[in-house]
């Protein structure tokens, strides 16, 4: 009996850990040009910039989240 109580822990602990990932939310091919665009018309040194570059830090932390799922 102790090896499907310690199968059923383990899966319990995956279930935990996806629920800890969030979801990306997905953009359609304008969208991310029209963004490309609007990011690209900004002064150089933008703060905005900056933000943007740290949010796609955050997605790719998210992806790898997801991946170890």
């Amino acid at each position: 009996m102790l090896r499907p109580l310690t199968a059923i822990a383990l899966l319990t602990g995956c279930a935990t850990a996806i629920s800890d990932c969030p979801r990306l939310v997905s953009y359609s091919l304008v969208e991310q040009q029209q963004a490309a665009d609007e990011l690209a018309a900004l002064p150089i040194g933008s703060v905005v910039a900056k933000m943007v570059a740290d949010y796609g830090v955050v997605r790719n932390e998210i992806r790898e989240c997801r991946r170890g799922l």
